[in-house]
């Protein structure tokens, strides 16, 4: 025969399945195993959804998905540590088989992701950076009023701090590049996008905040210490402006630039030249006077000589054409006993000319090109 539940029976049943599932529903945390036995190998998983704080000053997560604050009680006070296939230092002989080490090219690991997807409605306009991946901030001087009592001295603070470590352990391991920071911008792939960014900014330090910046007693904006570092610049470079034309663009009101080694010397008159290979370099008066030639011989005039003195014999002088040497000289003297015939002609007043004697009044010659002919200017 079969039984049948008495109706109080059924209802404490029923009164217990509801009581359960409210329960079940109320329940902030899913755990699928017991989370406090403490099991290296444990992979078991807590969720929750809502709000999480841990906090020695607030006892809710206020407008933060994730809370956590403490207060200084060690020497190393942390909020929050991650560590990615740490290596296992409590161990008495530590096993690099107790640490993840990738064995496949497409396999990474990152110690934190952060993803904020920015979308917005149509007519939301931001005036500052009130959205981002990440914010950090680190707070000093804030008012005694706020509870703080602040006077110590700190060497060195840093609101964002990165350290890489690239150690020998005898194995020949390599790295093709290291980057401290590294930037990525990501672009969509589907032409005709009407979506655009009016200025782009790779690295920005915007002006100070405040009224009292005059309290940075000495700042740079860049500073790279290491001496054997090169510091690259794909785009354009502006110092002083924003309309950058050139590869360098400088715009200061007076004494745009200032180069060591090249300073002003009392004993003669100095002047910067280029040569060949682009290199600027620090030339008196003097010396660039003293750059002749004395030929013997036919000669070819080269561009890298301001002076030649003949003290030969008849000599061909083989000369570019004038439109090579627009705004450009020479200084020819013959001191020889015969004369220089020029492949090019010069003009003395009306007079056009291919000869250089050796006579008194007509031996030194500057033929100056006006891009159409060569004119004696001497």
């Amino acid at each position: 025969m079969k039984a049948t539940p008495t109706p109080l029976f059924s209802g404490l049943i029923f009164g217990m399945l509801l009581f359960s599932k409210s329960i079940l529903a109320q329940s902030n945390w899913r755990v699928a195993r017991d989370s406090t036995q403490f099991n290296l190998n444990d992979t078991a998983k807590i969720w929750r959804s809502g709000a999480v704080s841990i906090s020695q000053q607030h006892s809710t997560p206020l407008r933060n998905m994730v809370l956590v604050s403490t207060r200084y009680d060690s020497l190393l006070s942390r909020g929050m540590y991650l560590g990615v296939n740490e290596p296992r230092y409590d161990l008495e002989t530590p096993d690099s088989t107790a640490v993840g080490m990738v064995v496949r090219p497409q396999d990474s690991a990152q110690g934190l992701v952060v993803n904020n997807y920015a979308n917005f409605k149509s007519g939301v306009d931001f005036t500052d950076v009130h959205t981002s991946a990440g914010e950090f901030n680190l707070f000093r001087g804030l008012p005694d009023t706020l509870g703080y009592r602040d006077g110590g001295n700190v060497a060195k603070l840093a609101a964002v701090k990165v350290s890489g470590t690239f150690g020998n352990n005898d194995r020949p391991y390599r790295t093709d590049d290291f980057d401290f920071i590294n930037l990525r911008l990501f672009t969509s792939n589907d032409a005709g996008n009407a979506a655009h960014i009016e200025n782009f900014y790779g690295l920005r330090l915007e002006g100070f905040r405040g009224v009292n910046s005059g309290i940075i007693k000495n700042g740079w904006g860049i500073y790279i210490a290491p001496s054997q570092l090169k510091n690259y610049f794909s785009g354009q470079v502006g110092i002083g402006t924003t309309v950058i034309a050139h590869a360098l663009t400088v715009s200061s009101p007076a004494d745009p630039i200032q180069v060591s080694g090249l300073q002003y010397s009392n004993e003669d008159s100095d002047v910067l030249t280029v040569d060949q290979q682009g290199v600027v370099h620090k030339k008196s008066l003097p010396s660039i006077r003293q750059n002749f030639v004395t030929t013997l011989t036919d000669t070819n005039l080269s561009a890298e000589t301001s002076m030649y003195i003949h003290k030969g014999g008849d000599a061909f002088f083989t000369l570019p054409p004038a439109s090579e040497r627009k705004g450009q000289s020479w200084q020819i003297v013959n001191m020889g006993s015969g004369i220089i015939t020029l492949s090019e002609p010069f003009c003395v007043g009306n007079e056009s000319r291919l000869y250089i004697l050796n006579t008194p009044g007509q031996y030194s010659y500057e033929l100056f090109s006006d891009g159409e002919m060569y004119i004696s200017i001497r």
